[in-house]
């Protein structure tokens, strides 16, 4: 019994010295927060410098780059032509858009100014022959009817004459009638009055397709008229037409100009990163511009507890790493309102406008921005 007694003994001793001697629980490090701070009326904060504007620029739409005429360093003015795409085909229709326009508005023009009076009087004396000849078809003149009579009246005299002179012969008995010029002259007199019954005719009895042609050159007649005296309806028809051209002019122009890389804004060139004969694609960022001329500083590290306590137009000193000796002031200019996540915090940028430019400064450099509140 004591033996068990000892051996638990012991075990409990054991235990109690595993346990004291185990290694204590390392206390919680509070996480890295970023380095602006606030101290002695100042807020400071990291930036690093921007020039302002700049802009990484692409085309609006896809097509084979042929020309790149900048190079990196190049001085742009705003307009420049920085890259262009093959634009052949929409030139074509570019130039057909303004032909067509030019032709609505030619006949706008034309409505508007009317009819000069020869072409006012031509029509019109058109329309009254149309009419006439109808006129005619469907009630002939009594003296032209007259007239035709007596032709007919006048043929058959003379193939009753030519007929007897025939018969004298012996007519058709005689062996030699096909070669007598009395049977020529009596044939020549039947064709004569055949010609005369049917103008005869045709005069008092017109077909329907006389008068289908008659009527139809009335109607076309009267078209002619009317288009040379123009309607309110017709003056708004052609002035639809122009609009209507003008917007497919409109819209071939805005295909064509989006062909070409345009500057926005005079700079200077910072990167080129497209040739020509590669393939472009819309919106894809292939040139880089910016007005180096104007650099401003942008903070990177603001929070949102530091933020609160800053107000556009507050006075600001700025040192730079890489220019250790050079100090510059400026001014908070913007304060922009969404803030980033970075390192767990949420930070904001200020946009410093230097009071003061100077030609060492560099994209990208990084500075120091002190805010000084007591100012």
């Amino acid at each position: 019994m004591k033996k068990v007694i000892v051996a638990f003994v012991l075990m409990f001793v054991a235990i109690n010295v595993i346990a004291c001697s185990a290694a204590p629980t390392p206390t919680p490090q509070p996480k890295p927060t970023l380095s602006a701070v606030k101290s002695s009326g100042k807020i400071v904060a990291e930036g690093k410098v921007i020039p302002s504007p700049n802009a990484a620029l692409g085309f609006q739409s896809s097509g084979l780059v042929t020309l790149v005429p900048v190079s990196v360093g190049s001085q742009i003015k705003k307009g420049d032509v920085l890259a262009q795409l093959d634009s052949k085909q929409l030139e074509l229709s570019l130039a057909q858009a303004d032909a067509n326009l030019l032709s609505a508005q030619i006949k706008l023009n034309q409505l508007k100014k009317g009819p000069t009076a020869e072409d006012l009087a031509a029509a019109q004396q058109s329309l009254k022959s149309a009419q006439t000849t109808y006129d005619k078809l469907i009630k002939p003149d009594p003296n032209d009817v007259a007239a035709l009579k007596a032709s007919v009246d006048k043929a058959d005299a003379a193939v009753k004459q030519a007929q007897a002179a025939y018969d004298q012969t012996g007519g058709d008995t005689n062996p030699y009638a096909g070669m007598l010029p009395q049977r020529v002259q009596l044939q020549n007199a039947y064709i004569d009055l055949q010609t005369a019954q049917t103008a005869l005719n045709s005069k008092l009895n017109p077909s329907d397709a006389q008068i289908q042609q008659a009527l139809a050159a009335i109607s076309t007649a009267k078209n002619q008229l009317a288009k040379l005296t123009p309607n309110v309806d017709d003056l708004a028809a052609a002035e639809a037409n122009v609009k209507a051209a003008q917007a497919a002019r409109d819209l071939a122009a805005e295909q064509s100009s989006r062909t070409k890389l345009v500057a926005p804004f005079d700079g200077t060139i910072a990167s080129v990163d497209v040739r020509p004969g590669e393939q472009a694609v819309v919106g894809t960022p292939v040139i880089r511009l910016a007005d180096v001329s104007n650099m401003q500083v942008e903070t990177t590290d603001l929070t949102e507890l530091n933020v609160v306590n800053v107000k556009e137009g507050d006075p600001a000193t700025l040192t730079f790493d890489a220019i250790p000796e050079m100090e510059l002031t400026g001014k908070v200019a913007n304060i922009k309102g969404f803030g980033d996540n970075k390192q767990g915090d949420i930070v904001y940028t200020l946009v410093i406008k230097l009071d003061k430019q100077d030609p060492r400064l560099r994209w990208n450099m990084t500075a120091k921005v002190s805010i000084n509140k007591n100012q």
